[in-house]
């Protein structure tokens, strides 16, 4: 049976005024950044050993470069600088390798070739995919920004949640990821929707970044949900909000209430399994990932509550186990499944 998602995409098809045949790709800005950023080539790193909380590096020269160049494509004036006390955060990941499952660090050690903590770097986390000498991508390394990671797991998804949503004194939204509200649960979210971003790159789930333009249309995964890398045919018939849906503003425009909890009433009838996750197709694809891991391999949650005067109302509950989360609930069992 073909899920609910996949048959409103299909009527998005018969109501838009084109075809996805005649759709227009736009130019994938980031195409010669992936490629050819002299910090993403294989040969400028060490090669990976130990486990992927090993490597952890100071910001060197080349991998300072590559964050420039991406911030001169965004327009982002800010220069990012390395963070002085490492120890700190090899500290703080040594438990979360401990508590991942045997096959997520599998794939963590294949994958991560390096982790290097900044500050100034103008979000949370950032991926840049690691090649070959013939181009082909290997793996890759995160950024992590440390001045931005000082909050417990609950505090910091709630934080980056509201940034979508104009203040308001009656009305907020709260996310809630344990029980716990640690360091090192925002930490182990990060490193996980970070991962998934190389996994889908690396694996071919997703168009390659370094593609001049990225069609996602004939992407299993991606399907009937996304054509470009921005572009959504929900965005046509049912979910034209999707597209104003932006996170880490100064000042949003949406209103919490009404207007926010009427787009995550609409986000259970789609194959985004978080606000997040619909803001790209890159972001789809990765916070899938992270809830897969964070709700079935570690045993967490993933809720939205709004929040008015003292009551709350549940709007999102852990949408990976839903049926919009099902075809990549699949892919996962199958990619942790042949891993060991």
């Amino acid at each position: 049976m073909k899920s609910i998602p996949y048959m409103i995409s299909i009527t998005a098809l018969v109501f838009w005024g084109c075809s996805p045949k005649e759709f227009n790709i736009p130019e994938n800005p980031y195409a010669v950044w992936a490629k050819e950023s002299p910090g993403l080539q294989m040969d400028s790193l060490p090669n990976p050993t130990g486990n992927w909380n090993d490597r952890i590096y100071p910001l060197d020269s080349k991998r300072l470069l590559t964050l420039k160049e991406i911030n001169e494509i965004d327009g982002i004036g800010d220069i990012p600088t390395g963070t002085k006390d490492l120890q700190f955060w090899r500290q703080h990941l040594i438990p979360i390798q401990s508590v991942f499952p045997k096959e997520v660090n599998h794939l963590a050690n294949q994958l991560i070739y390096g982790i290097y903590f900044v500050t100034n770097l103008g979000s949370t986390g950032l991926t840049g995919v690691i090649r070959d000498k013939s181009g082909k991508p290997m793996g890759g390394i995160i950024y992590l920004d440390s001045d931005l990671l000082k909050d417990g797991g609950n505090d910091w998804a709630t934080k980056r949640e509201n940034t979508s949503f104009q203040q308001d004194p009656s009305y907020s939204i709260q996310v809630q990821l344990d029980n716990t509200n640690s360091l090192d649960t925002a930490l182990s979210f990060i490193i996980l929707h970070e991962l998934g971003h190389i996994l889908a790159i690396v694996h071919g789930y997703a168009p390659d970044y370094s593609e001049p333009k990225r069609d996602f249309r004939n992407y299993p995964y991606f399907k009937g949900v996304w054509w470009s890398e921005t572009f959504s045919p929900y965005e046509d018939t049912f979910f034209p909000e999707r597209s104003k849906i932006k996170f880490y503003q100064k000042n949003p425009t949406t209103p919490v209430f009404p207007d926010g909890k009427f787009i995550y009433k609409k986000l259970t009838n789609t194959q985004f399994v978080s606000l997040y996750a619909a803001t790209n197709a890159d972001d789809t694809f990765a916070e899938a990932f992270v809830q897969y891991v964070h709700v079935y391999s570690l045993k967490k949650e993933y809720k939205v509550l709004l929040n008015f005067g003292n009551e709350s109302e549940v709007l999102l509950s852990n949408p990976i186990a839903k049926e919009g989360g099902r075809k990549f609930r699949e892919l996962f069992e199958s990619i942790f499944a042949k891993s060991l």
